[in-house]
C-alpha cells in the first residue's frame, strides 16, 4: 500500500464517522512504536494535505517501568513531534510505586493512567477527540482474551470505533487505525525507512497481551487455522450486527414496559419484563441502568443474574447494588433502578396546585416535570390506534367531558374517582394500594382535577368519564414530561 492511499483511507474511515471537522483540535497518544508513529504521521499528514485547520498535540506518557529505555522513547516522541509541527506533551509516572502502595494489575492500571492522561491533556487543549493507534490485529487479540475470560455478546464486538475517553466525559477516544492490518503498518515503515522505537516487553510472555500475540495466536495460526485473527475479526463485525438489531429490539419493549420514568428513576413491570426473553431481559437491565446514570455502565454476567434473580423473587422490599453505582430494588410487582447516592426518598416536596394550560405547557416544579395539553381533532376510528401508542407518562381524554378550569394539585383525603376499567369508584388511597404503589411516589402524586373531580391520577390512571367513546371529536392529549428531559441521541 502507499503512503498517500493510506492516508486516503484513514480520511475515509474519519469522514464516515462524522469526525473530519476542519479547525479541530486532537490529541493523538505517541508510544514512540511503530503504530503510534504511523498514526500521528497520517494525521499530520491528512492535516497539511487537505488543510485543514487541526490543531494536533503528541501526547506521551513514561509510565517509569524501563528506566533509560522509556526516558529515550520520551526523547524520540518530542524529536518526531516537532518534525510534524505538532505540539508534544509529556508525562512521567512511578506506575511500580502506585501498583505496590494500592495493588491490582500492571496492565490495568498502566491503561487507567493513560486515559486519564489522555483526557487531561485533551481538556487543557480544548480538545474534543483523542486519536490511539488499535489496529485490526489489537482487535483480533482482545477479542480472544475476551473469549478466555468468558465474554457476552458485547465482549464479542471488540475494540470500539469511537467512545467516551471515561463514562461520563465529553471527549471521544477514537481510532482511525482500527480496520488497517499490523503487517501493512510495519510495511509503511520500512518503505519510508521511518525510525520508531521499540518496547521490548512486547516481545515477551510478562503481560497477558503479549502472551497472546506471541504464543496463543501463532499456536492457533500453526495447529487450527492459519487466518484465525480474521476469523475473529469476522466474529466481531457479526456480533456488532446482532448486538445492534437486539438494543433495537430492547428499546421498542423498554418502552412497553416502564411504568415511569423520571432523570434518575426508572420503573418496570415486573410480570411484563419477566415474560420475555432472557437476552431481551438483559438489554433491557442495560438500558435502565444507563437510562438512569446517563451514560453506559459495564455489567457482568453476574451481575444481570442478580438482576433477574430479584425480579423473580416473590417477596417484596428487597434490594441490591450494581456497579455505577446503581440501587435496583422488588417493589411488589415493580422493578426500581436508581443512583445509589439518590436511592433514599428525599423528603418531598409539597405538591403545589398549578392552573392547567389547557392547551400549552405546565411547568410543574414540586413534581420535577412539565404537563403538556394538545387538543386533538379525533374521529371515531382513531380509538384503537391511540390504545396502541400508548405510553406510560400519557393520557387521551375527551375534551368536551371535561370542566375546566384544570388543575394539579395534592391528593386529597377522601379523594376518589373511577379507575379506567373499573367495576365502580374507588378512593385514591384504595388505588394506590391496589396497584401497590410504593409509599414514597404516594406522596409524590399529583392529581389532574377539574371542577368534578379527578380526572388523571398521575401517571397512572385516568376517570372513567373522560376516557374516548365513539362519540368523541374532540380529543386532549395529555404527557407528563419529567423535567431535564431530552431527546436521546440517535447518532
Amino acid at each position: 500500500m502507499t503512503w498517500e492511499r493510506f492516508v486516503d483511507e484513514v480520511k475515509t474511515w474519519l469522514e464516515r464517522r462524522g469526525l473530519l471537522l476542519r479547525e479541530a483540535r486532537w490529541v493523538v497518544g505517541v508510544s514512540g512504536g511503530t503504530d503510534s508513529t504511523v498514526l500521528l504521521r497520517a494525521m499530520t499528514s491528512l492535516n497539511q494535505r487537505d488543510k485543514l485547520g487541526w490543531s494536533i498535540h503528541a501526547a506521551h506518557l513514561n509510565h517509569g517501568l524501563r528506566g533509560e529505555e522509556a526516558d529515550a522513547d520520551a526523547d524520540f516522541v518530542a524529536r518526531l513531534a516537532e518534525e510534524l509541527s505538532a505540539a508534544v506533551h509529556s508525562e512521567r509516572i512511578d506506575l511500580a510505586a502506585h501498583v505496590a502502595e494500592h495493588g491490582g494489575s500492571i496492565e490495568e492500571i498502566a491503561r487507567r493512567r493513560r486515559y486519564e492522561f489522555l483526557e487531561r491533556i485533551a481538556l487543557q487543549t480544548g480538545s474534543s477527540c483523542i486519536a490511539v493507534a488499535h489496529h485490526a490485529d489489537d482487535n483480533a487479540e482482545t477479542i480472544l482474551h475476551r473469549i478466555c475470560r468468558g465474554t457476552g455478546l458485547r465482549g464479542l464486538r471488540g475494540i470500539p470505533a469511537v467512545r467516551p475517553v471515561q463514562p461520563d466525559s465529553n471527549v471521544q477516544l477514537v481510532r482511525p487505525l482500527l480496520d488497517q492490518r499490523r503487517a501493512v503498518i510495519e510495511q509503511l515503515c520500512e518503505a519510508n525507512n521511518w525510525e520508531t522505537r521499540l518496547d521490548a516487553s512486547n516481545l515477551t510472555g510478562e503481560f497477558t497481551r503479549g502472551r497472546i500475540r506471541n504464543s496463543i495466536l501463532p499456536a492457533l495460526r500453526e495447529a487450527i487455522n492459519p487466518n484465525v485473527s480474521e476469523a475473529l475479526l469476522r466474529l466481531a463485525e457479526q456480533a456488532g450486527w446482532l448486538g445492534t438489531y437486539l438494543e433495537d429490539a430492547a428499546a421498542r419493549t423498554f418502552d412497553s414496559l416502564v411504568v415511569s420514568e423520571t432523570p434518575h428513576e426508572v420503573v418496570l413491570n415486573t410480570h411484563a419484563f419477566l415474560s420475555k426473553q432472557r437476552i431481551i431481559q438483559t438489554e433491557v437491565i442495560r438500558r435502565a441502568i444507563s437510562a438512569v446514570l446517563d451514560r453506559d455502565q459495564d455489567l457482568g454476567f453476574s451481575h444481570v443474574e442478580m438482576v433477574l434473580a430479584l425480579a423473580a423473587d416473590r417477596a417484596s422490599g428487597k434490594e441490591l447494588h450494581l456497579p455505577g453505582p446503581v440501587l435496583v430494588r422488588k417493589s411488589y410487582d415493580r422493578l426500581v433502578f436508581r443512583p445509589l447516592e439518590e436511592a433514599k426518598p428525599q423528603p418531598s416536596l409539597p405538591v403545589t396546585p398549578v392552573v392547567v394550560n389547557c392547551p400549552g405547557r405546565t411547568p410543574l416544579p414540586s413534581l420535577r416535570a412539565e404537563l403538556i395539553a394538545e387538543l386533538c381533532e379525533f374521529e371515531a376510528g382513531q380509538i384503537e390506534d391511540l390504545r396502541k401508542r400508548a405510553h406510560p407518562n400519557e393520557e387521551w381524554v375527551d375534551y368536551d367531558r371535561l370542566r375546566p378550569p384544570l388543575v394539579v394539585r395534592p391528593r386529597r383525603d377522601g379523594d376518589r374517582f373511577r379507575p379506567l376499567g373499573a367495576p365502580g369508584e374507588k378512593k385514591v388511597s384504595e388505588f394506590f394500594i391496589d396497584e401497590k404503589v410504593d409509599p414514597h411516589i404516594r406522596l409524590r402524586a399529583g392529581i389532574l382535577c377539574d371542577q368534578q373531580g379527578p380526572v388523571w391520577v398521575m401517571p397512572f390512571r385516568i376517570d372513567e368519564r373522560v376516557k374516548l367513546r365513539s362519540t368523541t371529536r374532540r380529543v386532549l392529549r395529555l404527557r407528563l414530561q419529567p423535567a431535564g428531559w431530552r431527546q436521546a441521541d440517535q447518532s
